[in-house]
């Protein structure tokens, strides 16, 4: 048998793992509660707090002067702060068009049209960028055709996202109950609270990342959420299935002796799949628009997390679940 090593350090990697959930969770919480102010925890995205995000350019390279004047016009209009504006630069956007490869991002907490509008205008007054509505009705329409600067504008009404926030957190509930007794009934119950813990590791990295960098939550970091859950899921299984087959063949090991030999059995292939996985995301983080990043970035931290949890994390949890409620113990 091989000197154990992924397994030699079980209590201290699971209480470093127990560690960085309480964290998340914590993060999570406190950010929930203070979510109106953006100074505190996590950026909460439209989808969960309601507003209106712009994405533009001024067809040129973007000051922090601008970044100030968007922001005189943005509290000007809706009487409030916006809680985001920020410059980011591109490369999926034409040049040729918009001349610079700097956009801004806005993001304040009306949804009302009359101050989308205002707030077009008062834009394109301030950066002479081409404008056009016409009235119709006796209501002023934006012509979007004639704003080429403008490259996205999504709006989410308060009620919306309170709906959006609930089924988000159904969603991922359910997921982890789900995979909770899927392992528990095709292997045993220590492998599937062992998955779990895993899995709620991987959920708590993706959320201190996000916290520590800035990133919005909103749907997109649902969908990663649920994509690495089932991601990380799939390789869990995997040295669960070889840790069965160990058992078996194996009768007189002690459990930390078969969780290490599943493990290293299984490391080839979790390296393999984790990396070409990863150069893939990454090259789309590279040369995407924010918004596919606020999807990619995330998916690259769950995918890290997700290699490290199945090979170390959940083995580990596994062991101290078997030798103090089992019978074969070290």
């Amino acid at each position: 048998m091989n000197k154990l090593t992924i397994t030699s350090k079980g209590k201290l990697i699971v209480i470093v793992a127990a560690a960085i959930i309480v964290l998340g969770i914590l993060g999570m919480v406190v950010s929930y509660i203070f979510k109106d102010n953006p100074d505190i925890g996590l950026r909460w995205g439209i989808d969960f707090t309601g507003g209106t995000v712009f994405n533009f350019s001024i067809k040129r390279d973007v000051s922090q002067n601008d970044l100030d004047k968007v922001e005189e016009i943005v509290r000007n209009v809706t009487g409030e702060t916006p809680s985001l504006v920020q410059k980011t630069t591109v490369t999926a956007v034409d040049t040729e068009i918009l001349n610079s490869t700097d956009i801004i991002i806005v993001k304040c907490n009306t949804d009302k049209n009359e101050d989308r509008r205002a707030i077009l205008a008062e834009l394109a007054k301030e950066f002479s960028l081409p404008f056009s509505s016409d009235g119709e009705d006796g209501e002023e329409n934006v012509d979007a055709s004639k704003i080429d600067w403008l490259l996205s504008s999504d709006s989410v009404g308060p009620a919306a996202a309170s709906d959006l926030l609930r089924s988000a957190i159904i969603a991922t509930v359910i997921a982890a109950v789900l995979m909770l007794a899927y392992i528990s009934i095709r292997f045993d119950l220590f492998s599937g609270i062992a998955a779990v813990v895993a899995l709620l590791h991987d959920v708590s990295m993706m959320i201190i990342c996000n916290l520590i960098f800035g990133v919005q939550i909103n749907l997109p970091f649902i969908a990663a959420v649920l994509t690495i859950l089932g991601y990380s899921i799939n390789a869990t299984i995997i040295i669960f299935d070889r840790i069965r087959e160990n058992n078996r063949l194996m009768p007189n090991a002690t459990s930390q002796e078969v969780a290490e030999k599943s493990i290293r059995q299984t490391m080839r292939r979790s390296i393999f799949t984790s990396v070409t996985t990863l150069f893939t995301i990454f090259i789309l983080y590279i040369l995407s628009v924010p918004s596919i990043r606020e999807f990619s970035f995330p998916i690259i931290v769950g995918i890290i997390a997700g290699f490290y949890s199945s090979v170390f994390v959940s083995g580990n949890v596994w062991i101290l679940l078997k030798n103090k409620f089992s019978k074969k113990k070290n």
